[in-house]
């Protein structure tokens, strides 16, 4: 996505992107507990949670469409002394065998597109991960300020002309969606939650892929 490829190239555009989010902080002990090894962020922006996890233990892969994101995660893990695997690439298309991850983290990512475009990653994720691996997932909600805002091209999925990254296709999810989407998964944790501000509410989900 170009909005985002050129934003992380300042110091300015990629600064509210470098703290972890709580709940993928949280993550981390239940990925332990379940002897959870390799790792993929998909949609890694400038990196601030493959690093977190590459710190944690993990190995680390990560996929993103930026990369300006990507090079400035590789000089993140450098200084940090951790090592990365990243590429970039598309998310309905991953360059990945069956089964690769024991984990898949994908943080305020995969809503960017049309239902179709979403329920094309999900499947490559899903055979991505292996039976029973773990799915940290965050998706925006219904309740956020900006759904309903600007050309609804198909049920609760808009976009905003002239407006940067809200140009492309933002699928806004009420609880239905997520029961729809992701009826291959045990949802072990769910919660339609703030982000960043007032009325910036995102689903932060916990999930296991069922055998």
């Amino acid at each position: 996505m170009e909005a985002w490829n050129q934003a992380w190239q300042s110091e300015e555009g990629r600064a509210e992107w470098l703290t972890p989010e709580p709940f993928v902080v949280d993550a981390v002990a239940d990925l332990r507990a379940a002897n959870v090894v390799r790792v993929l962020d998909l949609g890694f922006g400038v990196g601030r949670h493959a690093v977190m996890l590459a710190q944690a233990g993990f190995d680390v892969a990560g996929l993103d469409a930026s990369a300006n994101g990507m090079a400035y995660a590789n000089q993140w893990a450098e200084r940090e002394g951790v090592r990365l695997q990243l590429q970039t690439g598309d998310m309905v298309t991953l360059p990945y065998p069956d089964a690769s991850f024991d984990a898949i983290l994908t943080w305020n990512v995969i809503y960017h597109g049309t239902m179709d475009v979403i329920q094309q990653t999900i499947g490559e994720i899903t055979r991505c991960l292996r039976p029973r691996g773990y799915l940290v997932c965050s998706l925006i909600s219904t309740r956020h300020d900006a759904a309903g805002k600007g050309d609804e091209i198909e049920p609760r999925t808009y976009v905003i002309p002239g407006g940067g990254e809200r140009e492309y296709p933002h699928h806004y999810f009420n609880r239905a969606d997520i029961d729809r989407c992701f009826g291959a998964y045990d949802l072990l944790r769910l919660e339609d939650a703030l982000q960043k501000r007032d009325d910036d509410y995102h689903w932060h989900l916990l999930a296991r892929r069922k055998s």
